[in-house]
């Protein structure tokens, strides 16, 4: 079992996963899913709430509930756009940009960590092979 790929990619999933709380957890309120969501949003704002399910690979049905806790908890705003009243537009407040800076150096943080001791090259090919494996399982 641990020689498996599944194994390896699961848990080193869970490894990454639980250093990103523990970090976070330390500066922040931020609940499961919000990060994700912040940091998809400080690079793609505004769009829709279609785009972030796409874009963060969640459930559309999962992100209205995040969205709507995190409405809540001043991370974010919803607007209409260009008059367009069945679509709302998600963006970051002032202080959702906040935390995402927060977000963006528990991120880079973590994968500095990971990526300890690789060569530029060798994490080339790690992003390449894992691109793959995400299209082929896709």
């Amino acid at each position: 079992m641990k020689n498996s790929l599944h194994y390896r990619l699961r848990a080193s999933h869970t490894v990454c996963q639980k250093s990103i709380v523990s970090d976070l957890k330390s500066q922040t309120d931020l609940k499961p899913g919000e990060p994700k969501i912040i940091e998809f949003l400080a690079e793609n704002q505004p769009c829709e709430q279609k785009e972030i399910a796409a874009g963060c690979d969640i459930d559309p049905a999962s992100v209205t509930g995040l969205l709507r806790r995190m409405e809540n908890h001043n991370l974010i705003e919803r607007h209409i756009k260009n008059g367009n009243r069945r679509s709302l537009y998600v963006s970051l407040t002032d202080f959702g940009i906040e935390m995402s800076k927060k977000v963006e150096n528990t991120f880079n943080k973590v994968d500095s960590k990971a990526l300890n001791g690789f060569s530029d090259s060798e994490i080339e090919l790690l992003e390449s092979m894992l691109d793959r494996i995400y299209e082929n399982l896709k």
